[in-house]
C-alpha cells in the first residue's frame, strides 16, 4: 500500500505533540490519539488527549477534515470546511497565513508512523510544534 493515501490514514493513531517557544523552550506537551474516519467526502480526523501547557493539564481536542482531490494530493480543512492547507505527497509541505501570523508545515510519512513539524512566526508568536503519530491497535471497549 502506498503511504499517505486515504486508506493508509484510516484508523487510530497514538500521538505526542511538543510545543516549543523559541525564547522559553518547551512550553507544552500533548498526549493522546487521533482517529481518521471516512465521512463520504474524505476523512474526518478527531484528536483527543491531554495538553500540559506551562505545567497545567487540560483536556484537549480538535477536528479537521482531510480531502484527497486527486492522486498524490491532500487538502486539510477546518472542521467547518474552511480551507487550512494543502500539499502534494511528493512535496509534503505547505504554508498558511492567519492574519499577521505565518504557519509553515512539513510532513514525513513512514510505514506505520508519521511526523508533522509546524513553525509559527508572527508579531506575538514564535514557536514550533512537532507531532509524532504511531499507528494504534484496535480500540478496547
Amino acid at each position: 500500500m502506498t503511504i499517505a493515501t486515504e486508506p493508509w490514514f484510516r484508523g487510530r493513531w497514538q500521538m505526542v505533540r511538543i510545543i516549543e517557544n523559541v525564547a522559553e523552550g518547551v512550553i507544552g506537551e500533548f498526549w493522546g490519539e487521533c482517529e481518521f474516519v471516512p465521512d463520504g467526502e474524505g476523512l474526518t480526523c478527531r484528536e483527543e488527549g491531554v495538553l500540559r501547557f506551562r505545567g497545567t493539564d487540560y483536556h484537549s481536542g480538535r477536528v479537521s477534515l482531510w480531502r484527497f482531490p486527486g492522486p498524490g494530493q491532500i487538502d486539510v480543512r477546518y472542521e467547518d470546511d474552511r480551507p487550512f492547507h494543502g500539499f502534494l505527497i511528493d512535496e509534503p509541505r505547505a504554508e498558511h497565513l492567519c492574519g499577521d501570523d505565518h504557519y509553515r508545515v512539513s510532513y514525513d510519512f513512514g510505514p506505520d508512523t508519521w511526523l508533522s513539524l509546524w513553525e509559527i512566526e508572527g508579531p506575538a508568536k514564535d514557536y514550533a510544534m512537532t507531532t509524532r503519530y504511531r499507528r494504534a491497535g484496535p480500540k478496547i471497549t
